[in-house]
């Protein structure tokens, strides 16, 4: 038996801010996408009651599991925690590791990941510098290890770093198409060139694109396939496939093909093609951890657990949100916020600059509707916790939690500031633990700083 306590009468659709009229807040847009998603939960609900046929009521349904083929299926109703319920991260670091002067080895200008260690050291990947930065638990300086080049140890551009057996460090260079497994201090284990056998089913064309995560023993690369023939229009092109390389003895397999993200695509008459941007375009994004490898596609609220081994789905978790309309006012939101990240004063930009920006942006083809995830990323107890969509330069919305079986717990809100590429740009570079978060964030002058919080459950 189940009760609903909201009626359908007492909600009130508000249809998005059209050209010409006031822009909507984001406090406003994740409030109706609320609201959207409560009628859905209601058409949900009342179907379950339909079907049980039930004339009276017990306890609410927050999440509904089934099973298909053999495959767990798990559809987000309400969320399990109610107010003043769930999981807090604190406000205050508990950790910070960065200088705006002083040390070099405390200075960062890009850095693209954070891990911490089991004995709580953390080693930082500079991309910048091209090396490996270790730390103890206080955030003092250990050893570095790395420099550009393109020999035994060297980078040619450091863009990943994650953890695999017995704290062993991991390093993806997506120039040199190269792992590198390293020890807990920076000493170089051996590396390996990142491929799929032919073998595989992989085609040809495929090119090795940038590392998703460490799952089991096996290094997760995502890999570009543009095939045999260049399509026309607005497509879902080049295609991604998802491999894993065994760190073991470096041996490579396919795992699951993907559609790309949108593209305006067009073929040209000397066999070439010019590949255009696509407004608030949809697209795969992967997260990995904790012996979990999850794929969403952007363009709905739905997560498939894939097995890091051969591909096969193993779940599926989903939710009945609506994508909301991509208006004249809030792509001109998403533009001002492009500006802002274009140039650090825009307001001290030369005019010409700013409305050439704006003039190319707003001669692109967009996408009717705005995507409605924009990422995911797998915590240390295989938690998933999934990004809403949100336009640049606007406040990311809180995190939604999924329990490893597919069960909506609710949101947890992140400390402001932190670093745009982190989410904006889904990569493996934000690590959740089992009671922290660790990643990079940002002071008002675009410092970076490595920060670990505490995640108070």
């Amino acid at each position: 038996m189940i009760v609903f306590a909201r009626r359908y009468s007492d909600l009130q659709l508000r249809h998005p801010a059209t050209h010409g009229t006031p822009m909507p807040t984001q406090s406003e847009m994740h409030q109706e996408m609320r609201t959207r998603e409560s009628l859905a939960t209601i058409l949900v609900v009342a179907a379950v009651l339909v079907a049980a046929g039930c004339g009276s009521a017990s306890l609410p349904v927050h999440t509904i599991h089934t099973d298909s083929a053999g495959i767990p299926i798990a559809t987000a109703v309400e969320p399990l925690w109610g107010p003043g319920e769930g999981w807090i991260v604190e406000p205050e670091p508990l950790l910070e590791i960065g200088t705006v002067t002083g040390a070099p080895e405390y200075q960062f200008t890009d850095v693209v990941a954070a891990v911490r260690l089991r004995n709580g050291d953390i080693v930082v990947a500079e991309r910048a510098a091209s090396e490996l930065r270790g730390y103890d638990a206080a955030g003092n300086f250990l050893w570095r290890a790395g420099r550009s080049g393109e020999g035994p140890a060297e980078f040619r551009s450091l863009d990943f770093v994650g953890i695999t057996d017995g704290d062993s460090l991991v390093t993806y260079d997506g120039a040199l198409l190269r792992a590198q497994l390293f020890d807990p201090r920076g000493g170089l284990a051996r590396s390996y060139r990142v491929a799929i056998n032919e073998g595989e089913g992989a085609n040809r064309a495929a090119v090795a694109d940038k590392a998703v995560g460490v799952v089991d023993g096996l290094l997760v690369v995502r890999f570009i396939e543009y095939g045999d023939e260049v399509p026309n229009g607005v497509v879902r092109w080049p295609g991604e496939r998802l491999g894993a390389v065994d760190l073991a003895d470096g041996a490579g397999r396919s795992l699951i093909v993907l559609p790309g993200n949108e593209a305006d695509v067009r073929a040209q008459e000397d066999g070439g093609y010019s590949h255009g941007s696509y407004v608030f375009s949809k697209g795969p994004e992967y997260g990995a951890a904790a012996g979990h490898l999850a794929v969403i596609d952007t363009e709905a609220w739905s997560v498939r657990l894939i097995s890091p081994r051969d591909g096969a789905v193993t779940a599926v978790f989903r939710r009945d949100v609506a994508a909301w309309e991509a208006t004249n006012a809030l792509f001109e939101l998403h533009l001002d916020g492009i500006v802002e990240i274009a140039f650090a004063d825009p307001d001290q930009t030369a005019p010409e600059r700013v409305d050439g920006l704006r003039r190319m942006w707003r001669g692109m083809p967009r996408a009717p509707h705005l995507p409605v995830l924009r990422a995911i990323h797998v915590d240390g107890t295989g938690h998933l916790w999934l990004q809403p969509y949100y336009v640049a330069g606007t406040e990311p919305p809180p995190f939604e939690i999924l329990a490893p079986d597919g069960t909506w717990l609710g949101s947890v809100t992140l400390p402001p500031g932190l670093h745009r590429a982190f989410i904006q740009y889904q990569a493996p570079y934000m690590e959740i633990g089992d009671d922290y978060v660790l990643g990079v964030w940002t002071d008002e002058l675009d410092v970076q700083y490595v920060r670990m919080y505490r995640i108070n459950k």
